[in-house]
């Protein structure tokens, strides 16, 4: 394959990695760590329908659907397809508003940040206050398609770019800091990267840019917390990392829970989408949030997928996943124009 065809199986794998880490846990959302542990002798390994849970509204999802993480990653690919590969924020934020209005599934899954910025947004509050309060993972779940388009090299236009997509509903230093980490590391392994000590410096670095942007709230540091996440995967096993993971990092849905548990998961997972994908949904908490980043991350620096899970995905949400990594291609800094 040439570059331009590499790099078009590392975009799909970014695309393709979100959504199976976005359904594998989707049924464990909003589980505790026990939970999931008494119900599942071996943790999840597969997609599975949604199941009773007493922490979330009553769902019916089957096998292999997907939640608001992969449905506001594909919003933002349209946007920039439509723009031509600029980002439009006022158009995303009318097809979210329009997929929250029509869609039976939105009441269900999506963000508390996010719904309360729409509700802000209808009664004429402008963006660049709607979104002041937002700490929650809902911008970095979905910014995977800035990273696609933007150049890590050049961080400060990478975190411009985020900020833009931050600012109606996740305009908090700390969302736009998780966020531009996750569009940095999207980044590096479209171009090709694939170091996991690499990928925790690149997150220090848009940490450090990001916490500039946006209004500053009280609350731990993020880096902090990233550091402590490395030591403790570092010095246990599967199993005892997962365990202090949830207890002391925390996996639920503040970006300062989520993003160091998605860098853990990535080097847990040693890169491997799939093996990403099930750790996730077998953590506890935001489980389809922590899935969709980190086997996303996965997806682009390794594309080894099961094509029984991406088919019947594609078939479950009419999704197409080879158009879609087609439709963003021609925005990369690394395409040959």
């Amino acid at each position: 394959m040439n570059n331009d065809e590499n790099l078009l199986q590392r975009i799909r794998g970014v695309i393709v990695g979100g959504a199976i880490g976005d359904a594998m846990g989707m049924p464990t959302e909003l589980w505790t760590q026990h939970m999931i542990n008494q119900t599942f002798e071996n943790g999840i390994q597969k997609l599975i329908g949604s199941i009773h849970n007493p922490n979330l509204m009553a769902r019916d999802m089957q096998a292999g659907e997907i939640t608001d993480d992969t449905i506001n990653t594909l919003l933002i690919i349209d946007t920039i397809t439509a723009s031509k590969g600029d980002l439009n924020v006022d158009q995303y934020i009318q097809k979210l508003t329009e997929w929250t209005e029509n869609s039976e599934l939105s009441a269900y899954v999506s963000g508390p940040s996010t719904l309360k910025a729409l509700e802000q947004i209808k009664q004429g509050v402008p963006i660049s206050e709607t979104g002041r309060f937002g700490t929650t993972n809902g911008a970095s779940m979905k910014i995977a398609p800035v990273g696609i388009i933007s150049d890590y090299n050049d961080m400060n236009r990478l975190v411009e770019n985020v900020y833009q997509i931050c600012l109606p509903t996740h305009n908090t230093g700390i969302a736009i800091a998780g966020a531009s980490a996750v569009a940095a590391i999207i980044s590096y392994v479209t171009e090709g990267g694939d170091d996991l000590d690499t990928i925790w410096d690149i997150a220090y670095e848009a940490i450090d840019m990001g916490m500039r942007k946006g209004y500053d709230l009280p609350g731990p540091s993020l880096k902090y917390r990233i550091e402590s996440a490395k030591e403790i995967v570092e010095n246990n096993n599967l199993s005892g990392a997962k365990e202090k993971l949830y207890d002391q990092i925390g996996t639920g849905v503040e970006t300062v829970e989520t993003i160091p548990s998605v860098l853990a998961v990535v080097t847990m997972a040693a890169g491997r989408p799939m093996e990403a994908a099930k750790i996730s949904a077998s953590l506890g908490g935001d489980t389809d949030t922590i899935g969709a980043i980190s086997a996303a991350i996965c997806g682009g620096m390794n594309q080894q997928f099961d094509q029984t899970a991406v088919d019947q995905i594609e078939r479950v949400n009419n999704l197409y996943f080879n158009d879609i990594a087609k439709e963003i291609l021609y925005y990369s800094p690394y395409y040959s124009k």
